[in-house]
């Protein structure tokens, strides 16, 4: 029986079919719901703060919307009134949720550790996933009361005009997703670190720009790119978004741009930094990548369908830029990857490969399980055929459009590709090599980093200090000094469209070899240096187990040696009157 609800849960599903398990599931989420949950919104309710905050809150942006209708309304007509404030209340409406959630969400699992009683959770068995889901319900239930006490507020532009009701209510909706990625992202901080100052400090100091950051790119910035698809859709404002589901015509870029890339947008960075939630609440000796490295085989080829999407849309003279933008996009997404599993262990510990042992575990469960090589592996798996997917739309689109010169297009694209595909496993490489030969996550990462900044931007400080960058527009010498660098796949670009094949071209794809080649040699010292490593382990393992062996057999031996203990007058049984050898 539920402590929280009293009631009894279902025993299991009617039949494996995905609608009885569906059924069960939501089942036992009524009947017995998360209990850190419910431990949280108990804790929650005894606080006599929170409604006053709320209501604080909600006076205050009240008078201001009010206040800002009122000045804007003597001089500008009711309907231009209500879009002002509707971009104005939504504006601030994002930076309390994009602010306020992560400062909340922050405040969970630092202060059970900063309090002491983190390890009465861990105590009571529930598992990390677990622990994670319910606090991220408690955080994200704090931050929806948030805004559902701004609904009045935000209901005034629509008095106004200008702006229609199902506009406030999609914008609302956006605030709800915007507050899930806000809370999992300081849940994800939190759960990292020990102190509740430093958890909330780490997460606002991130938190700022990277809100802003946001909001101008997404909002204002991607504005006149959606007034160009929809000129329906005003350029400039940052909340466009919700106007474009009312005003934007119903086709194939609606779909593509109003719903999948949204939905993906959301999903996948929800889906890591849960991940990594529960990877940072997981033991070491615990299975903590299997997660990760599910999300990023699912998140590879989304991206790659997210970043391809704008190059089908655009005009043909635009597809060049777009799948080089595309290209560019998925090179970055698999760079973080690769600092991402720069942090992963030599091998599997002996209790995952225990787990594995009785639960009978899969070739492709181990495959995602921890180690420096299988890492690696996926990486390249997941990598290579991206970037390699991307090069042949782009071919196809390029060749397939009736443009002056198609050929050249078709060799812009494939320059940038085969670089990126080089600088790729090059760093899969680098980040194997250095993972298996330093012990510390964090100083491979940060060496992997300091070797790639100087890869980026060595050759040209190079070409400075020689005096060839101020020869570049009279000589291509000046060029080749920089072709180790990754940006000199944009010289290429640059040469390919003024139909230049030198030495350019050369210096550029003996660069490109030269890192597939070291690439692949730095793979190959990290397989060995891991075998070595591992073998050491398992060599130390049978020692130890050797050594409890014949202990155990010493005890054994010695107890069986050992003459049996003399029975006292004390403790001998009387004779009985029937034996008759009494």
């Amino acid at each position: 029986m539920s402590v929280q609800t009293g009631t009894s849960p279902p025993a299991g599903p009617a039949s494996q079919r995905l609608v009885d398990r569906a059924r069960h599931r939501v089942g036992r989420l009524l009947g017995e719901p998360n209990p850190i949950w419910i431990r949280e919104l108990k804790q929650a309710a005894r606080l006599a703060r929170t409604p006053i905050i709320l209501l604080v809150l909600a006076v205050l942006t009240a008078l201001l919307v009010a206040a800002i209708g009122g000045i804007a309304a003597r001089e500008i007509a009711p309907a231009k009134t209500g879009v002002i404030l509707f971009q104005v209340f939504f504006s601030l409406a994002y930076f309390v949720v994009a602010l306020v959630g992560p400062a909340v969400a922050a405040n969970s699992i630092a202060s059970e550790r900063e309090g002491r009683t983190w390890e009465a959770v861990l105590l009571t068995g529930i598992p990390p996933g677990e622990i994670a889901r319910g606090k991220f319900l408690a955080a994200y239930t704090a931050i929806s009361m948030y805004v559902v006490m701004l609904a009045p507020v935000g209901a005034l532009p629509f008095l106004f005009g200008g702006i229609t009701a199902m506009e406030v209510v999609i914008a609302f909706l956006f605030l709800f997703l915007i507050a899930l990625l806000s809370v999992a992202f300081g849940l994800a901080i939190s759960s990292k670190m020990a102190s509740l100052r430093a958890a909330i400090l780490v997460t606002l100091l991130l938190a700022f720009p990277l809100s802003i950051s946001l909001f101008a790119a997404g909002g204002s910035g991607l504005s006149y790119a959606a007034h160009l698809a929809w000129p329906e859709v005003p350029e400039g404002p940052p909340i466009w978004l919700p106007i474009a589901y009312q005003r934007a015509p119903l086709g194939l870029d609606y779909v593509l741009f109003l719903v999948v890339l949204p939905v993906a947008a959301v999903v996948m960075p929800a889906l890591f930094l849960y991940q990594v939630t529960v990877a940072n609440l997981t033991s070491e000796s615990d299975d903590r990548s299997s997660g990760l490295k599910t999300w990023f085989a699912v998140c590879a080829p989304v991206t790659t369908v997210a970043v391809t999407v704008p190059a089908l849309s655009v005009d043909p003279s635009d597809r060049v830029p777009a799948i080089v933008a595309g290209i560019c996009v998925a090179l970055s997404f698999l760079v973080f990857c690769v600092f991402l599993f720069a942090g992963e262990p030599i091998g599997p510990s002996r209790r995952v490969e225990v787990h594995w042992a009785r639960s009978r575990a899969s070739r492709l469960r181990r495959f995602f399980g921890p180690g420096v090589m299988r890492s690696a592996y996926l990486l390249l798996a997941a990598g290579v055929p991206a970037i390699a997917a991307l090069w042949v739309v782009g071919h196809r689109l390029s060749l397939g459009v009736s443009v002056a010169t198609p050929e050249i297009h078709a060799q812009q694209i494939q320059h940038v590709a085969v670089y990126a595909l080089a600088v790729h496993v090059f760093l899969v490489g680098l980040g194997a090599f250095l993972r298996a030969r330093i012990a510390s996550p964090l100083v491979a990462r940060a060496l992997l980093l300091t070797l790639l900044f100087t890869i980026a931007v060595g050759p040209w400080i190079v070409a400075a200090i020689a005096g060839l960058v101020a020869e570049l527009d009279t000589s291509e010498s000046a060029l080749l000094v920089a072709a180790p660098s990754p940006f000199y796949a944009f010289v290429m670009l640059s040469k390919a469209e003024q139909g230049d094949s030198g030495a350019v071209m050369a210096a550029g794809y003996m660069a490109v070899a030269g890192w597939v080649a070291v690439g692949l040699g730095l793979l190959a010292a990290a397989r060995s240096r891991c075998a070595v490593v591992l073998s050491q382990r398992e060599a130390a393992f049978a020692e130890t187990d050797a050594l409890l062996a014949r202990e155990d057999e010493a005890a054994l031996a010695a107890e069986q040696a050992a003459p049996p203990h003399a029975v006292t007058p004390e403790h001998a049984e009387p004779a009985s009157a029937a034996d008759p050898r009494a």
